[in-house]
Order: structure tokens, then C-alpha cells, then sequence
């Protein structure tokens, strides 16, 4: 950015006409560009050879098999995932010594609704293969084959004397091939009786099968790749050589996993189908758990026959032993949902655009939608978008081409434009797309000598905050920041709190993924799993601000709502964690304007308010209603933010309480379980298993009273209890 004075920590956070224009500029050319390239590849068929599934694994752990670790009699399947975290770098702060940092991820390995799916989607409903050869488009049968795989998968992986799959009494229509209708019609070929059960199963209006995780009936009914299929709209009809139309009821047991695996490559290989469609498919039933956490239908793209005919090589034994054996993987991934949204939303970030600049670099996204190229074709728009988040992200390609399959693309780029899109760190540690500026290390020496005087750029200091401190300063950063784009600008190094400054002369540090380990909900854990392959991060080269010929009109731009929740993100991030205001002009910025008030505002009244009891009085209702306002400007769910209300409303030691603000429940109790005082412990046996049941919210939040009661009531064994993430 253009300084405006000698003084790097006063410059003001809005950007000059100037570098508002080099950014859109060069965001422009970037974006026109790419799109053009990503069209042509579409119209002449996209090159297979640039695809490979198996990079979005990386360091993704396989979801373990509790038949193998003999885990049957106890053990319930595993409701989190802790990871493990090094830190990295020398220097004289000894933070590199610390004991390793611990994370976890929640995955959603049930679901108390199938996701819904229709076969109106606009996006790749042509399929051309590459140097132009147009294929059958059976993507939409392929995905849902593939949701019944992965669902069976699971059960098998849960182990067969608690876990169930079975069919429903809904099935698809069979119908002679000469009959005249208005269905979906798939010939599925010659094929025995339990195979055109199968069929008949995955495309039936309606839901088809269940799987059932726990005979005791604890679990939901649905697995996280459920899906429904609608009623009273066209749906899928099966063509039946012979006119028995009773075939598909002589057999009700359902496929394993890898019969259906079977069943579909046969199926794929008649029909004339590539890999690279089948494992679009793949990663398109991959997204459901996400799609179904964010109450997204999929519209997938109504299937076109054409001119089917048998591949003249086909998919032989060793693909059906590949992804059999890498099924555990991909189910992790799939299940852990808010790593996919983040990293799918993280192609769109750029390490080299701060905050304030954010909305002249995604401007452009949008304009592409009413170019001619997209105007013509429905669906082009985020056919183009797929293809070159593909080419940003080569990981995660296939996961980038399933959100335009599935329409999941306008709700990314919606979370995106808000600037406070979902950020997971174990995105990039698994998969190597980086999501934010905090997952890079960045470059250089920290500080820097700015007419006579030490700086640091406040990305940097952002990154460092967010280290653990070697001496407890009563500071919490656990989580955070709430928005990808790096803070502006520069920041004296006298004006960063003690946890910065002691970094001044190392060398750069970083949390480095150091594996996993498994957690059942009796204690039973399976330790240190790095995943299946070393993963190679991808870091974009794109730094479109430096000088363009393209010219645009400035006044173009008068929105610049997204760089001001992006930087206004970005600063509440310090402003909310106990250090205070920063003695610099900067905070006093007009788009920050009333954030550092009423941040100070609330903890005067959390902390004048020591006589309220929990949950009971005006003072926390308040504090209720202001952290719950905060969360929704965050994009974050209030409802985490109360188990903080409620905590502090006590006055207990911060430094002894601290909870990450933005836990989940299952997460909450994982938390509260870290340290095993015994009260603790005796309390969550009780009641843990409620979380993962499939419980409404009213119920979950009484549950959590009664954990919070207990707590109380012990004083002394709530004071033992570290709570971190």
C-alpha cells in the first residue's frame, strides 16, 4: 500500500484510489484469463491426466476399522479426532520447547435427515471426455451408487453385531425398455436379482435404504451420505430386458460395500464411462455431509444417455482394490465437513491481499457471471468457476469440480463475500491448500527498521499472537482469526504485547501437523496416524497487484463491503482477547469505528457483575444477548459463545476457565474431559453419549445445564480443570 506519512502504525486502514485500482486491475486480467482457459478445456474435454482423487487424502487419517483393533465389545465409533501440532522454529523464546499443541476435529458420522436431491442442476449436465469425446453424463447415478457405498462402508467399519443396513420398502420402477414415459430411464444391463434390488434401492423416489449405527438405537437412522430423492418430480425408472417386473424384489439382502463397488465399475465399464466421471461421482457424494450441515439440496445434473456402448478397456481389478482400500480416508475427509467448506472456500483467497483490498480482488469473480461466455450456456458460470478452482487448488480438483455437479458453488462464494468464511487449520495440514494467512509462516525477519524505528507487519504479529506464550500473560487467542485476509499495513514492535516481542530475533515460526489419534467415547484411543501420503502444499503465485494495462473505472467500486467485514474481522480478533487497545490511530479508523467501545463496554459489565448466578440473572442476559449479537456479526454460532457467558458470570479465574469461544458442544465436552478431574469425568459418562445421539438442541442444552450443574457444585475440582482446545 501507498504510505501516507513516516508513521507505519498511524496509515489508515482504507487503501488509495491507487491501490484499489492495481489490485482490481490486475484481479481483472487474472480472473478473464483463467476463465477463458477453464472454458476452452470445458469444450474440448478436461484433461483426466491433471486429475488425481487420491491428493485430496494427503495427511486425511482413515476412519479406523473397530473390527481390526478388536474395539467391538466397547468401544462406540469414535465422535473425535485430536490432533497433534509441533512448533517450529529457533530462537531465544523457548517456545519451540513447549509440549505439543492439541486440536480436534468434529466429524459427523450421522445425520438426523438424509440430504435432499434433485436432477435439476444446470452444471455439466454435458460430459465431454478429453480431445473432445462426448461420454454418456450418468454422473448423477454414479454419485448416488457411490453414497450407498460409503454408507455401507461404514456400517461395516462400525462392526456388523451393532450396526445395520438395510433396504426400505421404496424402489424404483422397472419397465420394459419399449414403453413410452417420462422417468429417468437406466438400463442397468443384464444383472442378477440382488444387483437389480440394488438398483432399485439407490434411485427410488424417496430414501431407499438406512443404515443403522447402533442396535440399541442410539444413533440416527442416517448415515452422513443419506440422501432423498424427490417424489412427485421425473425420477429414475430402471429398464428391464426381460418383462419380470417382480425382479427386483427376490432379494432383500442388501450389497456390502464391495459387491457395490463391484456392481458399479461393471456398470460404469458397460456403459462406456471413465474414471475420471466415476470419480467426479466420488467426490460429488463426498460433499454430501457438508451439503446436509448447511441445509443445501443438491441439484445434480438430469442424466444423458446418448450413445452408450462398453469401453473397449475398462476398470479392472486393480481400481476396484484402490478405492476399496482408500474408502477409510475418503470417509474421514467426507465426514469432517468443516474442513471441506474451508478448503473449497479457501481457493478463492490470495496470501498476498490484505483484508482492505479484498473486494477489488473478488470482483471480478462476480463479473464473470454476466460476460457473454456464461450468459449463454446455464450452468457455465460455475462449470468455468469449478474448473479454475481446480487449477488454483490441484489437491482438492475433484472436490472442486463436485461443487458445481451438486450446486454447492453460489453458496461457497456467499460465505466467501462475507469475509467470514468457515477456516479449519487441519484443511491445509491435510490437504495442502492453505486457507489463510495464518497457515503460512511468512517471510523474512519479523521485525523491521522504518525511518529509525522497529516494525512488524501485523500479519506477522497476528501469527505470533496466536502462539502459545512461554509465561501465562492472560491472554487468549485459541482461536482465530475470524477472516482469511491478513491484517494491513505495520505495527511498532513496542506496541505488540510481550508474547510478540520476545519473537523479534527468531527465526520464523509454524505449527506443524504432527498426526492423530482417535478418541472413543470409554477412553479407548488409537493413537499417532499421519494419514495415508506426505501431503505437498500448494501456495498460489498469483500477485495480481503489481502493474496491469487493463484500465477500469474507479467508481466501479463504491462497494468495499467485504474489505470492510474482512479488516473489521481481522482487528476484533485482538480487540476480544484480553489485550486491550493497541496505543496506535488505527484503532480509531472509521471502519472500525464503535467496535473498540463496545468491546470495552462488555468487560466492564462481565466483570462489575460479580453477584449473578448462572444463568439466572439480568447481568447475564445481557452478556448473553451481547456475545450472542457478536457471534452473529462473526458468522459464528451464538450458541457456543453462551458456555463462556456462563462461566464468567461465576468470576472464576480466566486463566483457569478458559474455554475457545467458538467450540461446539461435542468439542465442549471433549474440552471439558482434557484434564479427567474424576467429578468431571463420573458427570460426562452420564451424559456424553447424549451428544452424539441425534438429540435436538433443546435436549443437547439441557444436558449441558446438568454437566454445568455438577460443575458448580465442585468448585474445587472445576478450578483443576484446564479447558482448552
Amino acid at each position: 500500500m501507498t504510505p501516507y506519512s513516516d508513521r507505519l502504525e498511524h496509515q489508515p486502514l482504507q487503501p488509495s484510489p491507487t491501490d484499489i485500482h492495481a489490485v482490481y486491475s490486475g484481479a481483472s486480467k487474472y480472473w478473464t484469463d483463467e476463465a477463458h482457459t477453464a472454458s476452452h478445456g470445458i469444450e474440448i474435454g478436461l484433461n483426466s491426466g491433471q486429475f488425481d482423487p487420491r491428493q485430496m487424502l494427503g495427511r486425511v487419517p482413515p476412519l479406523p476399522d473397530r473390527r481390526r483393533y478388536g474395539l467391538l465389545a466397547s468401544a462406540s465409533f469414535p465422535s473425535f479426532l485430536s490432533t497433534k501440532w509441533r512448533i517450529t522454529g529457533s530462537g531465544d523464546c523457548d517456545v519451540a520447547s513447549l509440549p505439543e499443541q492439541t486440536s480436534s476435529v468434529l466429524l459427523r458420522l450421522q445425520s438426523s435427515s438424509p440430504t435432499n436431491v434433485t436432477l435439476n442442476g444446470d452444471s455439466f449436465r454435458k460430459w465431454t471426455e478429453w480431445e473432445g469425446n462426448e461420454a454418456p453424463n450418468l454422473l448423477a447415478v454414479l454419485t448416488l451408487a457411490w453414497s450407498y457405498i460409503l454408507s455401507a462402508r461404514l456400517v461395516e467399519l462400525q462392526g456388523s453385531h451393532e450396526s445395520l443396513l438395510s433396504y426400505t420398502q421404496s424402489a424404483a420402477p422397472v419397465e420394459r425398455r419399449d414403453e413410452n414415459r417420462l422417468n429417468v430411464s437406466v438400463d442397468v444391463g443384464d444383472v442378477d436379482s440382488r444387483t437389480m434390488r440394488w438398483f432399485t434401492a439407490i434411485l427410488t423416489p424417496g430414501v431407499g435404504f438406512r443404515a443403522t449405527l447402533d442396535k440399541n438405537g442410539k444413533y440416527s437412522s442416517h448415515s452422513p451420505w443419506a440422501y432423498s430423492l424427490p417424489v412427485h418430480a421425473p425420477h429414475f425408472s430402471i429398464e428391464c430386458r426381460e418383462c419380470d417386473e417382480n425382479v427386483k424384489m427376490t432379494d432383500e439382502t442388501p450389497l456390502t460395500s464391495h459387491q457395490g463397488l463391484q456392481s458399479l465399475i461393471t456398470f460404469v465399464n458397460r456403459c462406456g464411462v471413465s474414471s475420471h466421471q466415476l470419480h467426479a461421482a466420488l467426490a460429488t457424494a463426498l460433499l454430501f455431509p457438508t451439503l446436509n450441515s448447511l441445509r443445501v439440496h443438491a441439484a445434480l445434473p438430469r442424466p444423458a444417455v446418448g450413445n452408450m456402448k462398453p469401453s473397449p478397456v475398462g476398470l479392472g481389478s486393480e481400481e476396484l482394490n484402490l478405492l476399496t482400500r482408500d474408502l477409510p480416508y475418503y470417509m474421514t475427509l467426507s465426514c469432517a465437513s468443516e474442513v471441506v467448506n474451508s478448503s473449497l472456500c479457501g481457493v478463492f483467497w490470495n496470501p498476498y491481499i490484505s483484508s482492505n483490498l479484498a473486494s477489488p480482488w473478488l470482483k471480478p469473480v462476480l463479473d464473470l457471471k454476466y460476460t457473454k461466455t456464461c450468459q449463454d450456456a446455464p450452468g457455465h458460470y460455475n462449470e468455468i468457476l469449478a474448473v479454475i478452482s481446480a487449477r488454483r487448488a490441484p489437491n482438492i480438483a475433484y472436490l472442486c469440480l463436485a461443487a458445481a455437479i451438486s450446486g454447492f458453488t453460489s453458496t461457497i462464494l456467499k460465505q466467501v463475500l462475507k469475509s467470514q468464511q468457515p477456516l479449519d487449520r487441519h484443511a491445509f495440514a491435510w490437504t495442502g491448500v492453505p486457507q489463510s494467512f495464518m497457515d503460512l509462516a511468512g517471510e523474512g525477519d519479523y521485525y523491521e527498521m522504518h525511518f529509525s524505528r522497529p516494525y512488524i507487519r501485523r500479519a506477522d504479529c497476528w501469527r505470533l499472537r496466536k502462539l502459545p506464550p512461554t509465561v501465562d500473560d492472560d491472554l487468549h487467542y485459541g482461536s482465530g482469526p475470524f477472516t482469511p485476509w491478513a491484517p494491513p499495513g505495520y505495527g511498532l514492535l513496542k506496541n505488540c504485547p510481550l508474547r510478540v516481542q520476545v519473537h523479534q530475533h527468531c527465526y520464523r515460526h509454524a505449527l506443524a501437523y504432527e498426526g492423530a489419534t482417535w478418541l472413543f467415547s470409554d477412553a479407548i484411543m488409537l493413537e499417532n496416524d499421519l494419514g495415508r501420503d506426505a501431503v505437498t502444499p500448494h501456495v498460489f503465485k498469483d500477485r495480481v497487484f503489481e502493474e496491469s494495462d487493463v484500465s477500469h473505472d474507479i467508481e466501479s467500486l463504491d462497494n468495499e463491503g467485504t474489505s470492510i467485514d474482512a479488516t473489521v474481522c481481522a482487528f476484533t480478533w485482538v480487540l476480544v482477547n484480553g489485550e486491550g487497545i493497541p496505543p496506535e490511530d488505527v484503532y480509531k479508523d472509521s471502519w472500525l469505528l464503535g467496535i473498540a467501545d463496545e468491546d470495552s463496554e462488555n468487560e466492564e459489565r462481565i466483570s462489575g457483575d460479580d453477584s449473578s448466578d448462572v444463568g439466572g440473572s439480568q447481568g447475564d442476559g445481557n452478556r448473553a444477548d451481547y456475545l450472542a449479537e457478536r457471534k452473529v456479526r462473526m458468522g459464528q454460532d451464538a450458541t457456543s459463545e453462551l458456555f463462556y457467558t456462563r462461566i464468567t458470570s461465576d468470576n472464576y479465574d480466566k486463566k483457569l476457565i478458559e474455554i475457545d469461544k467458538v467450540l461446539t458442544r461435542e468439542k465442549f465436552v471433549y474440552a471439558m474431559t482434557s484434564d479427567k478431574p474424576t467429578e468431571i469425568v463420573n458427570t460426562i459418562k452420564l451424559v456424553g453419549a447424549d451428544f452424539t445421539s441425534g438429540k435436538t438442541a433443546e435436549g443437547i442444552d439441557k444436558i449441558i445445564e446438568k454437566v454445568f450443574e455438577a460443575l458448580m457444585s465442585n468448585t474445587a475440582a472445576f478450578k483443576q480443570t484446564k479447558m482448552t482446545q
